[in-house]
């Protein structure tokens, strides 16, 4: 495809928290018809970059929106309600659907739950769910959030974490690229400072909520792909997505040997080129 055919946007601002710029949406066009994909939570456009750029090169337009309170450290979730995210989603919709004939929707993790919710309400093409998170590893505790808000402001999502895991610390350094994560004390700084709000925590169980309640909704050709080393998600979830949904055509694809970022990584690359293919087919 001609470099010239493709129109590049990315808005972007300054992250105090982080200290550099952060980019906000990005956007291609490159024809029709268009994708729109969702990161998860407390993550921004790194999960589905590679699945941009895979979209990108076979003539797709494109359009990746940072949902409300991410791209920076996890504390400036606080306070952003779940449909706010949701909104982003739509406003996101409506940007490819003025362009393009047909959008499809691709979410990651929280991401999935947000197209889920999505596709029950407007006219989606296609419906991609990867590691939906309709349900995660220990969600008894986090279902307390609703409660423990009261008591506890801020979760600390690094305070056991360990800093030799590749995906962790690729993570890191996309919000703090200048962190060395070799260094013991930079290392225990990150696992008292780096805190998250347990209102965050209680919207994604609302959220959660209100996409379980649209799956017999949704009517829209649907793949759901599950790692079944999942660590963050109960690989359950992709299951009862799979028989709550009401479209007609649904197919679980189930990864072994993968965990929960399924786009970044080793395997990633061959994740998109099967998520592609199935769009097109």
């Amino acid at each position: 495809m001609p470099t010239e055919s493709i129109q590049f946007a990315a808005r972007a601002t300054e992250s105090p928290s982080v200290g550099r710029r952060r980019v906000e949406s990005l956007t291609v066009w490159a024809g029709s018809p268009g994708v729109l994909l969702i990161h998860g939570f407390g993550g921004d456009l790194a999960e589905v970059r590679p699945l941009a750029a895979a979209f990108i090169r076979e003539g797709y337009s494109v359009h990746a929106p940072l949902l409300p309170g991410h791209g920076a450290l996890p504390d400036a979730l606080a306070g952003v309600r779940w449909q706010q995210w949701a909104e982003t989603v739509v406003q996101g919709f409506a940007l490819l659907h003025q362009h393009c004939s047909e959008v499809a929707v691709v979410g990651f993790s929280m991401g999935s739950l947000l197209a889920l919710l999505l596709a029950a309400h407007l006219p989606v093409a296609r419906l991609v769910a990867l590691a939906p998170a309709l349900t995660l590893r220990g969600q008894f505790l986090v279902n307390l959030s609703s409660i423990a808000r009261y008591a506890i402001s801020w979760y600390y999502p690094l305070a056991r974490a360990d800093f030799k895991d590749p995906a962790l610390r690729a993570l890191i350094r996309n919000r703090v690229p200048d962190a060395d994560l070799d260094d013991p004390v930079v290392c225990e700084q990150l696992r008292r400072t780096v805190r998250m709000p347990l209102t965050a925590i209680h919207q994604l169980t609302l959220l959660q909520r209100s996409a379980r309640r649209a799956l017999p909704r949704i009517t829209a050709p649907t793949l759901v792909v599950q790692g079944r080393d999942d660590a963050t998600v109960d690989p359950r979830s992709a299951g009862q997505v799979a028989r709550h949904i009401g479209a007609a055509d649904c197919r679980l694809i189930w990864m072994d040997g993968y965990g929960h970022q399924l786009l970044l990584g080793e395997g990633g690359e061959r994740v998109a080129h099967m998520i592609v293919a199935w769009l097109k087919g």
